[in-house]
């Protein structure tokens, strides 16, 4: 018979881990690939039927959606583009519309937009006579007049209806590498659809009649007259202006021709002085407020209450020391007189340190004074300079009155300079433009199948969709799971060495436990075999099985391995220490007995009176007997620990199997006595935050938490197949095969 071992000890550099714990690894560790892998198989596994219902869901979904939509037709004409430039000229007006080369695809997607604007689409509508088209307008060509509608605004009205609904049906797309744009329209109607498609091609082509204008020779003439003219009024008003400025001494910025908005608002050197000013002055202000207020609010606290104080650290140090002090003083003038020399100096000390502390307490309560009456200061100062530049500022106005009136004449002369300028350089460079060509390349057919939908398109979106879906709804179920599942999470999270695991038993477990070759069996043989290497060799052992939780298997464990101990020639003796909910009597067949490890501990009678039998040599049982009323009373006595003393040297080993740790204080207060504990976790139920409370628990009464026993084990909850970690011989009829 094989059996792999799979007790794993905690690294020793736990820090958590009592130095009662040694041993080996028993089992080997996987490959970083491999763990990998066998966590994806365990996601896989365990979230299998979200991944297939939520994927058959989708899919299904999208096969009703598909079926339920309306067949769309889809018809393309496609043009041909030259992007060249052009030059409008009306009268003097010019309007630039030359693309160099390096804008071209700028061009082409104007044109694209161009195509698809509502002003296309109207010329669409009234090309093809769609504003009374029942394909197009539907319902609505049925409908009556409404009263108060004129015939003509009820026609204007279906062919703006007609231009909003054809425009939702268009697309056009340039077409990559090439200057040939695809103009599509999809309907419900494939004859509509070219008809569309074809009147779209048609009016672009219209709408992209260009003509060259050549220019206005008198134009020219009249605009360098105008040209010469407004120079010399520019330069005779700047000069006048800045003549002023100087005799004036208004110093500011200069307004160019871009910032002549700014005139009468721009910003002087007094100007920007007073800015200044007012600007520190308003953070004086808030600063003296502050300052003030916070002078107000501690003025009449004394000066060891104040945050400040509290929070000095050598303060608070000082007091430290000065309480330790009385205590100290008040400890000895417990033993001795007030002349005591120790006493004394102790006392002197004290005052000494308590001068300090309140000598600094005043010396913050000083400084926060002192801000106040700086920031005053500084405040007063400000308003003064503020007062006076405000003075300056106001003659300084009176000035500028006349400086502002030159210089809005300049600005203005420069900005008809500017313009007639513009329009100069557009009228000489009109007559070198080109007009835009486009032309018509494939007229739109009319489709012989829909476009949409795509029932194998919409599958594999479905598809996509599905898994997509699936794949989140597991991952969030994994991130929100934090069972415990394998030994490698007892170890990794509570950092606690696996004893070894028991697997899942669907059947009845006491028939499993009998046989001496099933699963579960040779999984408590293995363990015990762990236990054996992990309790010291020489000496009567006490071990105690607890859990988290009622149901995780500890019961069981405990039965199991005493009955593994004892068939090895130990001498056993188990103990019913769940004196709130026994089991032990009924795992072994037998009614709940009225005597029992109380009477025993209480000393109404002897252990051979109170055992019961077990049917197994050498392992000898003690119930609970009658269940107390104060269980947390009897646990927190010396009893205990008497009767452990008194017949841990009649057995070599004495298991006590108590109560679950969360919401009750049994099996803390038990674990001060033994020897060893042993956590029993069920595996897929325990949750990783109620054990490590647990754990906790334990471990602040310094519990010696020697190892953990993963229960009802499901191997492919992890990822591995069961026989990955245990081989077992399946005997048939008289041999063993």
């Amino acid at each position: 018979m094989q059996a792999s071992v799979t007790a794993l000890v905690a690294p020793e550099a736990a820090n958590d881990q009592p130095p009662a714990v040694v041993g080996s690894a028993l089992q080997n560790q996987p490959e970083g690939s491999l763990l990998d892998q066998s966590m994806f198989r365990a996601i896989l596994w365990r979230q299998r039927w979200i991944l297939l219902f939520v994927t058959i869901a989708v899919l299904i979904a999208g096969l009703v959606l598909t079926m339920l939509m309306t067949p769309i037709y889809s018809a393309t004409a496609t043009v041909r583009v030259e992007p060249t430039g052009t030059e409008v000229i009306q009268g003097q007006d010019v309007i630039q519309d030359y693309t160099p080369a390096s804008d071209v695809y700028l061009q082409l997607a104007t044109l694209s937009n161009v195509a698809t604007s509502r002003n296309m689409a109207l010329r669409v509508v009234d090309d093809l006579k769609l504003g009374d088209s029942p394909a197009v307008l539907g319902e609505m060509t049925t409908q009556n007049r409404p009263a108060g509608t004129t015939a003509a605004s009820w026609s204007e009205t279906k062919r703006q209806a007609a231009a909003d609904n054809i425009s939702g049906g268009v697309a056009v797309e340039m077409l990559i590498n090439t200057r040939i744009m695809a103009l599509t329209f999809s309907s419900p109607d494939p004859a509509l659809a070219a008809q569309v498609a074809n009147g779209y091609a048609r009016s672009f082509l219209t709408d992209n009649i260009d003509r060259t204008v050549e220019a206005n020779s008198s134009a020219r003439e009249y605009l360098q007259e105008e040209i010469a003219q407004t120079r010399v009024k520019l330069q005779a008003s700047e000069v006048a202006a800045i003549n002023y400025a100087r005799n004036n001494r208004i110093i500011g910025e200069y307004i160019s021709n871009e910032d002549s908005d700014n005139i009468g608002t721009a910003t002087t050197l007094t100007v920007s002085n007073l800015t200044e000013v007012s600007s520190q002055l308003n953070i004086a202000r808030a600063k003296r407020i502050d300052a003030e207020q916070r002078w107000r609010t501690v003025a009449n606290v004394a000066a060891t209450q104040l945050p400040e104080v509290r929070s000095n650290t050598t303060i608070q140090n000082l007091n430290s020391r000065a309480a330790e002090l009385a205590g100290r003083i008040a400890e000895l003038r417990q033993r001795y007189r007030d002349d005591y020399p120790e006493l004394r100096g102790l006392e002197a000390e004290r005052a000494t340190i308590e001068r300090q502390a309140n000598a600094m307490s005043a010396e913050v309560k000083r400084s926060i004074r002192d801000e106040y009456d700086i920031a005053r200061r500084q405040e007063a100062a400000l308003e003064s300079e503020m007062q006076s530049l405000s003075n300056e500022t106001l003659n300084e106005q009176d000035r500028r009155v006349q400086y502002n009136l030159l210089a809005r004449e300049a600005a203005a002369n420069r900005d008809q300079l500017q313009v007639l300028l513009e329009r100069f350089n557009e009228i000489s460079s009109a007559a070198n433009m080109q007009s835009n060509s486009a032309t018509l390349l494939d007229t739109a057919l009319v489709p012989s199948s829909p476009s949409s939908p795509n029932l194998m398109v919409n599958l594999l979106l479905s598809l996509i969709l599905g898994v997509s879906l699936a794949i989140v709804l597991a991952v969030l179920r994994e991130l929100f799971d934090d069972r415990l599942r394998s030994p490698e999470d007892l170890e990794a999270k509570l950092r606690i060495p696996a004893l070894g695991q028991t697997p899942h038993v669907s059947q009845d477990i006491g028939d499993e436990l009998d046989s001496m070759f099933s699963p579960i069996s040779e999984a408590y043989s293995s363990i015990r075999a762990t236990l054996d290497f992990a309790l010291p060799k020489a000496g009567h052992h006490v071990l105690q099985f607890t859990s988290t939780q009622a149901a995780e298997g500890k019961t069981t464990s405990a039965v199991a391995l005493a009955n593994r101990f004892a068939t090895i020639g130990r001498r056993v003796l188990l103990v019913d220490m769940d004196l709130r909910r026994p089991a032990i009597a009924k795992a072994f067949g037998q009614a709940k007995p009225q005597i029992g490890v109380i009477d025993v501990l209480h000393g109404r009678v002897d252990l051979a009176t109170a055992m019961i039998e077990s049917g197994v040599e050498n392992l000898f049982l003690l119930p609970t007997g009658k269940i107390p009323h104060n269980p947390v009373e009897i646990l927190s006595s010396g009893l205990i620990p008497e009767f452990l003393a008194k017949y841990r040297r009649e057995f070599d080993v004495i298991i006590l199997d108590s109560s679950p740790i969360l919401g009750i204080a049994d099996a803390p207060l038990l674990s001060r006595y033994v020897d060893a504990v042993i956590f029993v976790v069920e595996a897929n139920r325990s949750q990783f935050g109620q054990v490590k409370a647990a754990v906790r628990r334990l471990r602040d009464v310094n519990a010696n938490i020697i190892g953990a026993l993963l229960t009802k084990f499901k191997a492919l909850e992890v990822g591995k197949n069961y026989n990955y970690e245990y081989q077992y011989y399946e005997y048939k009829g008289s041999g063993a095969s």
